[in-house]
């Protein structure tokens, strides 16, 4: 018989908690990018590689994805159908879509104009409608206050990936003025949340030519500093295709290459509204594109 124990979001005691959302909730996870999202990405654009064609090694390897399977479980486990998802750093479309093929009313947020506009293109030809912004995501302007019930997002790592400078692009930033970017973003973040509702932040630590950036330690004091309750975290296992490469390099600085990122989860303080929320259904068709 189980335990009577208290339920931040509704769990059935009859069917197996992995039956319920794919996966077991660990510590350290690891996705795979479904292949039932495949049609959730966009093309890359050959001015998008990170590499060329004809490079030695990984030759015409693109930007980094947010990776669907990952995205899947964010959003069965820490919301329900029906739920209002914002995101302030949209990027490139992945996050709107599950979203809403999966029964939540998505809200995002984006600076750069040609993402913006192949977002919208991307959701026309999938035929969905989510809610796009061309607007400073660290703002929400456009977001009332106590409105969503999950914030799910990447923001981008600083200047780690270069993007369309435009402004408030905050890949163009130094490290310093970055993160007061997101001390802004998270401000928001709790202002736009209902009480009792998610905050999923995925994040990482890299290095830089200045030295060693600590993103996830960083994101975890700015969050706590606003009066986010810190709730919980997930190791993501990455398959890096750079850890090999540069294995070399590490041994001779005595550093390691990493492979992982880190869902670091946040909750508003209060009790969840689960009025016209309703469960996800199981056993779903994998056929979410017609």
């Amino acid at each position: 018989m189980s335990k009577n124990y208290t339920q931040f979001l509704p769990v059935s005691d009859k069917v197996m908690v992995k039956d319920q959302f794919n996966e077991l909730p660990l510590s350290i996870m690891e996705f795979d990018n479904s292949s039932k999202w495949k049609n959730a990405y966009f093309e890359q654009l050959p001015e998008e590689k990170r590499r060329s064609d004809d490079a030695k090694y990984l030759a015409g390897y693109g930007m980094s994805e947010f990776n669907s399977g990952l995205c899947e479980f964010i959003l069965k486990y820490w919301s329900m159908k029906n739920s209002i998802v914002v995101d302030p750093f949209a990027g490139r479309a992945t996050r709107a879509i599950i979203s809403t093929k999966l029964g939540r009313k998505y809200y995002g947020y984006e600076v750069s104009p040609s993402t913006y506009s192949r977002s919208l293109e991307h959701y026309k030809k999938l035929n969905i409608s989510p809610t796009l912004y061309l607007e400073d995501g660290c703002r929400m302007e456009n977001i009332d206050n106590d409105f969503a019930h999950l914030v799910m997002t990447c923001p981008p790592y600083s200047s780690l990936e270069k993007y369309e400078s435009v402004p408030n692009q905050l890949s163009d930033l130094s490290y310093e003025k970055f993160l007061e970017r997101i001390y802004l973003c998270a401000e928001n973040i709790k202002r736009v949340l209902v009480p009792g509702g998610f905050c999923c932040w995925v994040c990482a630590n890299w290095r830089e030519p200045s030295g060693f950036r600590q993103f996830t330690t960083d994101s975890i004091n700015i969050f706590k500093s606003t009066g986010l309750i810190s709730h919980d975290e997930v190791i993501l296992k990455n398959n890096s295709p750079f850890a090999a490469l540069q294995a070399y390099k590490c041994a001779c600085k005595r550093i390691t290459s990493k492979i992982h990122e880190t869902l670091l989860v946040f909750k508003k303080s209060g009790h969840l509204d689960l009025n016209g929320l309703e469960c996800d259904t199981l056993y779903e068709s994998n056929e979410f594109f017609g």
